[in-house]
């Protein structure tokens, strides 16, 4: 009895694999005729996810379901600008004449100037309106009057009365007044006799100004010009003595002058210096000229309106740079004005009103415009 010598579990696994070994027939023969045992493969669906491992979350079972893909993408429309509403009432600005602009070319040295600057005045200006450029501002009766940034001066009325005699007159901005109404007037040394004992009567000076302002207007018409640019010319440091009369001394480029106009009850005087020769930038053409420092006094007691005279005080002093183009007749294409305070300390007036001045004016053009 040797099952009975084991111990209890060791004979419980002998008597299952006992029980095993007997079943295996059954399982390959059963009760009818034996059957061979064959192996066969059989296509079955598989949903793989290739790279994750991760089971996909059914879908909610409550809810829409998630659009396609194509469908969940934002749909691009191409944005057509839509055409502005047209602007009522409006006046397109004027296009800006070449040379015109606030903004020039620099000097191109390498031109020369259309007109030489003679040592004196020879010719008539050229009528017509010469662009010109300015900036600053003018205060007057405590209200800041900005100049334009372009502007013009309009020559007219050139002529020539007699042998080296000529007269223009002029429009635009004058010693810092803009819209003023001036007439020059110049003469060379064939203007008097070629005699020794007669000094030439050669000059350039202003024989009219006008300042208009609403109601009225601040007018100088003196019996003769005020000098403006003592001619000859210095082609130096000093004016060259008169060929004509040696005997005259030389005399330096500094002068003075003081002119009245009894009639209107205003004065100008002058004390000035000839700086020598300038080439002024006319947007990239230089423009040969004489160069004028000076000291201008205005001074008047009355204005003219629309009733008649009227009182008005002037006290004014203006320190002025100015450039005289000989060559064209006696131009002053450019002019630097700032306002002084007045030698008795008072303020400074003009028609009547507090005023100052610190402007520029400056050609824009060698030639005027085309007619």
């Amino acid at each position: 009895m040797i099952l009975a010598r084991l111990p209890r579990a060791r004979r419980l696994r002998r008597r299952a694999l006992a029980a095993a070994m007997i079943g295996v027939p059954l399982l390959t023969s059963g009760c009818g005729p034996s059957v061979p045992v064959q192996l066969g493969m059989k296509n079955v669906p598989l949903d793989i996810t290739v790279g994750n491992d991760v089971a996909t979350k059914p879908p909610a079972a409550h809810g829409p379901s998630a659009p396609p893909v194509a469908e969940a993408l934002p749909v691009i429309v191409p944005a057509v600008a839509a055409p502005p509403p047209p602007v009522q009432n409006f006046t397109p600005p004027p296009p800006v004449a070449v040379g015109s602009g606030e903004v020039c070319p620099e000097l191109d040295t390498s031109r020369a100037s259309p007109a030489a600057a003679t040592v004196e005045v020879d010719d008539a200006a050229t009528a017509g309106t010469w662009l010109n450029r300015s900036s600053g501002t003018l205060n007057v009766n405590g209200a800041a009057v900005a100049m334009p940034p372009q502007d013009s001066w309009v020559i007219s009325a050139p002529a020539s009365s007699s042998q080296g005699v000529w007269d223009f007159a002029e429009h635009g901005i004058v010693l810092g007044f803009p819209g003023a109404d001036a007439a020059f007037h110049a003469s060379d040394s064939t203007s008097g006799p070629a005699n020794p004992l007669v000094s030439p009567t050669s000059s350039f000076g202003l024989s009219r100004l006008t300042v208009n302002f609403p109601g009225g207007a601040w007018l100088f018409q003196p019996a003769n010009p005020l000098k403006l640019l003592a001619t000859p010319t210095a082609q130096t440091s000093t004016y060259q003595p008169d060929p004509n009369n040696p005997s005259i001394p030389n005399a330096t480029g500094s002068w003075s002058d003081a002119e009245a106009d009894a009639a209107d009850g205003t004065a100008m005087t002058i004390q000035a210096t000839d700086t020598g020769k300038v080439r002024v930038n006319a947007c990239g053409t230089g423009v040969d000229a004489w160069q004028v420092h000076a000291t201008i006094t205005f001074t008047g007691a009355t204005i003219q309106t629309t009733a008649g005279q009227s009182p008005a005080r002037t006290d004014l002093t203006l320190d002025v740079t100015y450039a005289v183009a000989t060559g064209l007749g006696g131009m002053i294409v450019d002019e630097q004005v700032k306002t002084l305070p007045n030698s008795d300390g008072s303020p400074p007036f003009f028609a009547g009103v507090p005023f100052s001045d610190d402007t520029t004016s400056t050609l824009s053009a060698p030639r005027p415009e085309a007619q």
